[in-house]
């Protein structure tokens, strides 16, 4: 047993622990924040339009389904550029994750 280990030493299984905490609530959560963000205004756009009035005979739907096709236009992109990151922007050396992610 070692007895005077510094906070920050890699041989403190404390200061591992820590450290994987850390990375995983800060991308968790800033990813649940976006997403949050992002269905809220989703919502919010569609009380906004079901709020008014229409004048019209025709109920003209395109208002309605814009912020829904702008979530699933949000969610093939996503797709097509995971796909582009993990398929042929390969990672295999430390001098290309930047120009990866940048990317």
């Amino acid at each position: 047993m070692e007895h005077d280990l510094a906070e920050d030493s890699p041989r403190n299984p404390a200061t591992i622990a820590d450290n994987v905490g850390d990375n995983v609530g800060d991308i968790a959560g800033m990813g649940a924040d976006l997403f949050g963000s992002f269905a809220e205004s989703t919502c919010a756009a569609l009380v906004i339009y079901a709020s008014f009035e229409v004048k019209s005979d025709v109920t003209d739907c395109g208002y309605l389904l814009y912020p829904l096709l702008i979530t699933a236009f949000g969610i093939y992109g996503s797709f097509l550029t995971s796909f582009f990151a993990t398929n042929i922007m390969e990672v295999n050396a430390n001098e290309k994750i930047e120009s990866t992610l940048k990317w």
